[in-house]
C-alpha cells in the first residue's frame, strides 16, 4: 500500500527528546515494508523506510519502544496533518525492522538470510527488551537446517555474538569451538575473524573448561569408569584398574576437549588392539561402549556447564587501550619549569590533562605541515586565551608526551638525550612515535628512532615483545612492527603465553604475526635442510672415518658410505629442524649456532679428521651457517603479514 500522507511527524529519541520534526515522506516510489491494518503510528528506519504499526502491539512487546512512542504522541509541538501519523526515527535499518515486526505482529515470521543480519536482529530485540520476540527469534534460528552455529561458522558466530552482546549465542558458539584444537597453528585462518579482546575471553573460557574437566575426569577415572566396564579383561591396567589406554584417553580430554569424540576414542582403541594382539579390548560389545560413553558424556557436559560463568562479553568498539606498562601518572613532566622561560612565546598548547606549554607558532609550523595548516584554518582552532596567548588543545597527548615532543623542538642543557623523561619505558616511546606520526612531525620521529637505534631503551623482553608488536601495529608504526615481530621469533608463542596481551590485538594483527612466524620458520627449516645436503657448504665434512666405516649394499655390491655427514653434525641440524616443526617453538637464533656447534663437536673429539676440519675451516663454516640463517629470517617482512 502506498503512503498517501504528504508529510509525517518524526520523533527522534537520540536528539535528547527534541520536539517532533516535520519532514518530507520518502519518495513516492517507495512502499512501506510493513503496513498493519489499524495502524496509528509510524516507525522510521535509518534508511527512511516507513512502517505503519499499532501503538498497542509495539507497547505490549517493548516497554522501551512504548515509552518512545508515548513521548512522541505527547509532544506539544506536534501538529497533525489530516491523514498523517506521528513517527519515531530509529537507528536500525529497514531490513532489520521489517524482520523484527514479523515476530511481534500476527504474520508469518521472517528471519534474515545472512548470519550477520540474524545476529543483528537478535541484538535489536535484546536492546528494546522484547523478551517474547527474542524467544521466538531464537526458536526460529534453532529450527534452521543447517544450524547457523555449526562448526564451520562457530568462530564467526562467536565474534558477532560478542560484538552485539548476545551472551546465549556467544556461549553456544564457544561450546561448539571446544571441538577444535585450540592451537595457533590450527586456528591460523580463524584469527582474523575474532578481535583479540573477544579471543581473550574465549581462551579464558577454554582454560576454565580444561581445568574443570581435568578435575572431574580424574574422579571419573577412579570411580564411575570401572562400573561401566564390568567384566572387561585388558592386558594392561592402570592404577585406576581400567585399561591403561582408556585411562590415558580420558585424561587427554582434560588437556584437549576436542578429543572428546567417538572417532578419537575408536582410533585410540584400535591402536591399542594393534599393539597388543589378543587383548580382550577387541571384543568390547557395542552396548558396553554405549554405556561407557553415556557416563563419560555426562561428566564432560557437566564440566562445560560449570564453566559458563568464565565467559564474559566485551564491547568490541571499546577495546582495552594499549597503554604503558607503568601505572598511570608514573611518567613525570620535567619540562614545565622551563616552558615559562621561553622568550616571546606566541602560543599555548594544552595537553588532554590540561597542562599548558608555551611555544612559538613558527617552531611548530616549521616542524610539521599539520600545524602549518592548523594556523591558517577557518574557523579558528583555538580554545580561549591565557595571559594574552591563544590556546591550541592537543587532545590526543597527555602532558608527559607533549613535554617529550617539546623537549626535542627546544633542546635543553640538563638532558643528555632530549626527550627521555624519568620513568619512561620503550612503550612510552612508542606512544611518542605515534604522536609524531599523527601530527606529521617527521624530523622529530626520525630523531626518536635514532635514539632507539643507539640503544637508549632496552629492547622489550619476554611477553613484552608481543606487547610492543600489538602497540606498534595498532599505531601503524611500520619500522617498530618489523622490529617487534622479529623479537617475537625468539620467544615461545602460544595462547598461554599470549593470554596477558590477547585483548590488545585485533584479529588481523595476530593473524599477520602468526603468518609472519610461519614463513620465517619455513625459511629457517629450508636453510637447515640445505646444510644436510653434502653437495653444499657441508661437503668439507665428508670423509669422517666414523661414517666411512659403515657400508651399504646395492644390487649385491657392498660399497663404503663416504658421502654422509658426521653423525654429530647431522644431529645438530636435524635436532634444530625438528624442534621448529611446532610453530609455537622459538626459532633458532643465528648467534647461538656457533656455541651449539662447539658443544656437538665436543662429543666427537676422538676423530682427528673432524678436529682437523674444524681447525682449518670451522670458523668460516660457522660464519657462513650463521649468515645463511640470518638471511633466511630476514627474507620475510612483517608488514606484509
Amino acid at each position: 500500500m502506498e503512503l498517501h500522507n504528504t508529510r509525517n511527524h518524526v520523533y527522534n529519541p537520540s536528539r535528547d527528546s527534541a520536539p517532533i520534526m516535520v519532514v518530507s515522506k520518502p519518495p513516492e516510489s517507495r512502499y512501506p515494508l510493513f503496513d498493519y491494518p489499524g495502524a496509528d503510528f509510524i516507525l522510521r528506519s535509518c534508511d527512511s523506510r516507513d512502517f505503519r504499526v499499532s501503538k498497542l502491539h509495539i507497547t505490549n512487546s517493548s516497554p522501551m519502544l512504548g515509552e518512545l512512542i508515548q513521548n512522541a504522541s505527547n509532544s506539544s509541538d506536534t501538529t497533525h496533518v489530516e491523514g498523517s501519523f506521528p513517527a519515531v526515527q530509529l537507528p536500525e535499518s529497514g531490513a532489520i525492522l521489517n524482520c523484527l515486526l514479523t515476530f511481534i505482529f500476527p504474520v508469518s515470521p521472517v528471519l534474515p538470510s545472512t548470519i550477520e543480519e540474524t545476529m543483528e536482529l537478535l541484538s535489536v530485540a535484546q536492546k528494546y527488551h522484547m523478551d517474547s520476540a527474542l524467544a521466538h527469534i531464537r526458536g526460529g534460528i534453532a529450527r534452521q537446517d543447517p544450524s547457523p552455529t555449526r562448526p564451520e561458522n562457530a568462530f564467526h558466530v562467536y565474534s558477532l555474538a560478542q560484538k552485539y552482546g548476545l551472551r546465549q549465542e556467544a556461549l553456544q558458539a564457544a561450546r561448539t569451538i571446544l571441538s577444535f584444537s585450540m592451537t595457533l597453528e590450527n586456528l591460523e585462518d580463524k584469527l582474523d575473524v575474532i578481535p583479540g579482546s573477544s579471543f581473550h575471553e574465549l581462551w579464558k573460557y577454554h582454560t576454565r573448561v580444561r581445568s574443570l574437566l581435568a578435575s572431574d575426569l580424574a574422579e571419573f577415572r577412579t570411580s564411575d569408569a570401572r562400573g561401566t566396564l564390568a567384566g572387561l579383561r585388558c592386558t594392561e591396567l592402570s592404577s585406576s584398574l581400567i585399561p591403561r589406554w582408556l585411562d590415558r584417553y580420558i585424561e587427554s580430554i582434560g588437556r584437549a576437549p576436542n578429543l572428546f569424540d567417538l572417532i578419537e576414542f575408536d582410533i585410540v582403541r584400535a591402536r591399542h588392539i594393534n599393539d597388543n594382539n589378543g587383548c580382550a579390548c577387541a571384543c568390547i560389545t557395542s552396548q558396553t561402549i554405549r554405556t561407557f560413553w553415556t557416563a563419560l558424556a555426562a561428566v564432560v557436559h557437566g564440566s562445560i556447564e560449570k564453566a559458563e560463568s568464565a565467559l564474559s562479553l566485551v564491547q568490541e568498539g571499546v577495546n582495552s587501550q594499549v597503554g604503558s606498562t607503568s601505572k598511570k601518572g608514573s611518567r613525570k613532566v620535567s619540562f614545565l619549569h622551563k616552558s615559562s622561560d621561553i622568550p616571546d612565546a606566541d602560543l599555548i598548547v594544552r595537553s588532554n590533562d590540561h597542562v599548558n606549554f608555551r611555544v612559538h607558532k613558527s617552531v611548530l609550523a616549521m616542524a610539521s605541515p599539520f600545524f602549518r595548516s592548523v594556523f591558517t584554518r577557518t574557523p579558528s582552532p583555538y580554545d580561549g586565551v591565557v595571559d594574552g596567548l591563544p590556546v591550541l588543545p592537543l587532545l590526543s597527548l597527555d602532558s608527559s608526551l607533549l613535554d617529550g615532543l617539546i623537549s626535542i623542538l627546544y633542546p635543553i642543557r640538563d638532558r643528555l638525550r632530549p626527550f627521555i623523561l624519568p620513568g619512561w619505558s620503550y612503550y612510552d616511546v612508542l606512544h611518542l612515535l605515534a604522536a609524531c606520526q599523527n601530527y606529521k612531525l617527521v624530523s622529530v620521529q626520525s630523531a626518536i628512532r635514532a635514539e632507539l637505534d643507539s640503544g637508549a631503551f632496552p629492547e622489550p623482553m619476554g611477553i613484552g615483545a608481543f606487547f610492543a608488536y600489538a602497540m606498534a601495529s595498532r599505531k601503524a608504526l611500520i619500522p617498530e612492527v618489523e622490529k617487534a615481530a622479529r623479537l617475537t621469533l625468539n620467544r615461545t608463542m602460544d595462547f598461554d603465553t599470549l593470554v596477558g596481551v590477547l585483548q590488545l590485538f585485533k584479529g588481523r594483527e595476530l593473524c599477520d604475526l602468526v603468518r609472519f612466524r610461519r614463513r620465517c620458520r619455513d625459511n629457517v627449516v629450508a636453510c637447515l635442510e640445505s646444510f644436510l645436503d653434502c653437495a653444499g657448504p657441508t661437503k668439507i665434512w665428508v670423509g669422517c672415518p666414523a661414517v666411512s666405516c659403515h657400508s651399504s649394499e646395492s644390487r649385491g655390491v657392498t660399497k663404503p658410505v663416504v658421502d654422509v655427514l658426521p653423525r654429530w653434525l647431522r644431529d645438530l641440524f636435524t635436532r634444530n629442524r625438528d624442534k621448529m616443526q611446532e610453530l609455537t617453538h622459538p626459532l633458532i637464533e643465528p648467534s647461538s649456532i656457533y656455541e651449539e656447534y662447539l658443544t656437538a663437536l665436543q662429543t666427537h673429539t676422538d676423530c682427528h679428521f673432524c678436529l682437523r676440519v674444524h681447525a682449518t675451516e670451522g670458523l668460516k663454516f660457522c660464519a657462513e651457517l650463521e649468515n645463511k640463517l640470518v638471511q633466511a629470517r630476514n627474507k620475510v617482512c612483517a608488514d606484509r603479514g
